[in-house]
């Protein structure tokens, strides 16, 4: 005899019992975690989705997405002075005392007064930037060229 031809005989008690246990072989209340319906399945195993809402999730609790928010956090300006000043200092080191007459400035602060010197004669951002590679040695972005010369 089959197990629902079983269960149709004697419904109520063998449902109750066999909801709160783990043993196989019987049927088991089953909970959607989406929708929050509550059925008793036909099969004895796992049902494939859930009768109300039809998701195949329906033992899985729903994930919430977290909105992606845009920054408006402003670049701090000593924050990237000194990130950028290490990076210079890093590409040509400290100046030697031999050769101090024929070395040309590459201090951050040159920098800057370079950078704001073309800014106030209408350079485009790819111009200074091409600048700063040239005569320091370091690549930056727009954005980068920006927050140093406001």
């Amino acid at each position: 005899m089959s197990l629902s031809k079983q269960l149709n005989r004697n419904t109520a008690r063998s449902r109750v019992l066999l909801s709160g246990s783990d043993t196989s072989g019987g049927l088991h209340q089953q909970h959607c975690q989406r929708c929050g319906k509550v059925w008793w399945p036909r099969q004895p195993h796992k049902p494939v989705r859930c009768p109300g809402c039809k998701s195949p999730y329906w033992d899985q609790p729903r994930r919430l997405r977290q909105a992606v928010t845009p920054s408006n956090e402003s670049v701090n300006k000593e924050a990237l002075a000194n990130s950028l000043g290490q990076t210079l200092t890093k590409a040509f080191g400290s100046e030697d005392a031999d050769h101090q007459g024929d070395h040309k400035d590459h201090s951050l602060a040159h920098a800057l007064t370079v950078l704001k010197e073309m800014k106030a004669a209408g350079r485009t951002w790819q111009e200074m930037a091409d600048r700063l590679e040239r005569e320091f040695g370091t690549k930056l972005e727009k954005d980068q060229l920006k927050a140093l010369v406001r």
